[in-house]
């Protein structure tokens, strides 16, 4: 089934470019469709070099609406801010004009930063396409093992959720499994023997990502 379609790649070219080649097909079509697009990025270095590419991609972008899977409840000028690394990575060159709809909204308070953002992530919903990388604990967005918060996140109705991750910055703001759900392209991405050995037996240490694997249409990994 295309719903789990699994492609395993040696060179690096390769994995950029058939990730790439299919970004390209999911918007050209969405957009030729709707006459937009909404799609939710990832952060972490991961998709970094993906970015770079993208930037310079000649799409229609000013009909591009960018959002984050997830964020560290930091600020956006912090190091540790996936909202900087979009910016200075992916929101340049022929992307420059892209709507980008951040997640921090009050550093002062979490919970009413959530509230904030859960209204206004409505529009997300059903994005267009989803990218989403995995951790070396099987995490993926901010969705952790071992963290209480992570797990109601599979069970609510809610859009968005605060959760705690292991490392620093400890507070996370994540989309749920329900947002990540009602995408019709959720892309995988991710790199080395390692973590692919920890995809592959997920399931058997009930780890995150097992969970949202049977969301995700096609994984990519680069051996």
């Amino acid at each position: 089934m295309e719903r789990r379609m699994i492609q395993e790649i040696k060179d690096k070219e390769s994995f950029l470019s058939l990730i790439t080649e299919n970004f390209i097909s999911t918007l050209t079509s969405t957009i030729s469709e709707k006459g937009n697009a909404k799609i939710l990025l990832s952060g972490g270095s991961s998709p970094i070099e993906l970015y770079k590419i993208w930037s310079s991609l000649d799409l229609p972008w000013e009909k591009i609406h960018i959002g984050l899977v997830d964020e560290r409840f930091v600020d956006t000028s912090d190091i540790n801010s996936n909202e900087l690394l979009i910016h200075k990575y992916l929101l340049k060159n022929k992307a420059k004009n892209a709507c980008f709809v951040g997640m921090i909204h009050n550093l002062g308070d979490i919970l009413l930063n959530q509230e904030a953002l859960e209204k206004i992530y409505q529009t997300f919903y059903n994005a267009d396409y989803i990218l989403l990388g995995m951790g070396d604990d099987g995490h993926t967005a901010s969705i952790f093992p071992n963290d209480m918060n992570s797990q109601l996140a599979f069970e609510t109705e809610m859009l968005t959720a605060v959760t705690n991750s292991p490392k620093h910055p400890q507070r996370r703001l994540s989309c749920t499994p329900k947002m990540i759900q009602s995408s019709p392209q959720v892309v995988l991405m991710m790199a080395g023997e390692k973590k692919r050995k920890i995809f592959h037996n997920s399931k058997k240490q009930n780890l995150p990502i097992s969970k949202i694997s049977k969301y995700i249409h096609k994984t990519f990994i680069l051996l």
